[in-house]
């Protein structure tokens, strides 16, 4: 099985609510395409992966409280 087909099996999967999740995060993969720029490494994919999961929990907060909390 290639990528492409593995990609779609998972997608195929996912309720409506968390496809367009996917959908919105694939587009801006997409988008974010940037050739001459450095390639992640491993600890940068990392630390991505624990951004989104802390997103997929609910572990964040408004942009406003992270700066009131900081006096910003």
């Amino acid at each position: 099985m290639t990528t492409r087909e593995a990609l779609h099996e998972i997608v195929d999967l996912l309720p409506d609510a968390k496809a367009e999740l996917a959908h919105t995060w694939l587009m801006d993969l997409c988008d974010a395409e940037d050739e001459d720029g450095p390639p992640l490494d491993a600890a940068a994919l990392a630390s991505l992966d624990r951004g989104l999961a802390d997103l997929a929990a609910g572990r964040v907060k408004p942009l406003a409280e992270y700066e009131r909390e900081r006096g910003l």
